[in-house]
């Protein structure tokens, strides 16, 4: 399953303990978030300091802060669910003025009271879907922000880089070069795919990181599985083992599925983030600079390690040597 819309749903947003969006969230110490009232009460009426939903308990009772991250996202989030909610009654409220019968007999009234009617309803619905679109902006910026902390440390793994790639001494960057090097032709190296491997893999949790694409014209970035084929055919999709986006030309952009996903990107990424958790099956991209979400990859099921994955492709569309960059985060933003 995929998505090219936010990620967050409101299960994600939910206090265990009331069912409603977070007020006020407080994390403790196994994870777990809650409204900062509702678990103080609940350790009020138990005799163990534990979790409720994991059932962790702690010797003393965890000093509760609020998760301002959190509650900024799920603040965002309630105004997105009102503003939703608004737009779906006026609608059915304009539905249900223009297809009543009215028992004015003056018909030419009704047609100027409807007129008046329709040209409010849709400058209301107008400023609340700009609302609306403000918030989702908002919403992926505070998400992207909430993402960065699971922000891991990434460096290539040269054993793995194809003979034409030249990776950086610091092991952060990778170009296409011309020529092919000799080198050793090991198991783990790929032979037909312009590909690199990060050197460590993932096999739970989150993680986090960003890639600088700035001056390319065509690229790779993503994650792949342990068993991905590196020698032979060439990888184009999970069902190979590997979940990326693709610029494959000028203003042309696609997901690395069975069959491949054009999208239509207003703005040219210069670093794209890529996030992945592995318990929920789920990998996302981000274009980092325009703080906004490009797509996810939903549902998955990962029974092995994942490592990032970089491509920095060929000159065939054109000048493309600029390479690939592994970035530090900003936690600032």
């Amino acid at each position: 399953m995929s998505t090219s819309s936010t990620v967050l749903s409101e299960e994600q947003f939910l206090c265990s303990v009331c069912l409603d969006v977070f007020t006020d969230p407080v994390s403790i110490p196994c994870g777990h978030n809650f409204c900062k009232v509702c678990i103080r009460e609940y350790w009020n009426t138990t005799a163990l300091c534990q979790c409720p939903l994991c059932k962790d308990t702690f010797n003393t009772r965890p000093d509760l802060k609020t998760n301002t991250t959190l509650r900024e996202v799920a603040d965002h989030f309630k105004r997105m669910k009102e503003i939703t909610e608004l737009l779906r009654r006026g609608t059915e409220l304009d539905h249900l003025h223009q297809n009543s019968p009215s028992p004015i007999k003056d018909w030419s009234e009704i047609s100027v009271h409807r007129d008046l009617h329709v040209g409010t309803v849709r400058r209301a619905r107008s400023q609340l879907e700009e609302m609306l679109h403000n918030e989702m902006e908002k919403l992926c910026n505070a998400e992207l922000k909430m993402i960065r902390q699971w922000s891991v440390d990434v460096t290539l793994d040269p054993d793995t880089a194809h003979p034409k790639l030249i990776v950086s001494e610091n092991r952060k960057q990778v170009s296409f070069g011309d020529k092919g090097q000799i080198l050793p032709d090991l198991p783990k190296r790929f032979d037909m795919y312009l590909s690199v491997l990060g050197k460590e893999g993932f096999s739970s949790g989150r993680f986090y990181f960003e890639v600088q694409v700035r001056g390319k014209i065509e690229w790779q970035v993503g994650v792949a599985r342990e068993s991905i084929i590196r020698k032979g055919p060439k990888v184009k999709s999970p069902d190979a083992r590997l979940w990326a986006l693709y610029m494959k030309g000028e203003n042309k952009y696609e997901i690395k599925d069975t069959p491949p996903i054009p999208l239509f990107l207003s703005q040219k990424p210069q670093k794209v983030g890529v996030f992945v958790d592995y318990k929920e099956g789920q990998i996302s991209f981000y274009d980092v600079e325009n703080m906004s979400h490009i797509y996810s990859f939903t549902g998955c099921t990962f029974t092995e390690k994942l490592y990032p994955y970089l491509n920095p492709c060929n000159n065939s569309e054109g000048p493309n040597s600029a390479p690939l960059v592994i970035s530090p985060v900003n936690h600032i933003d």
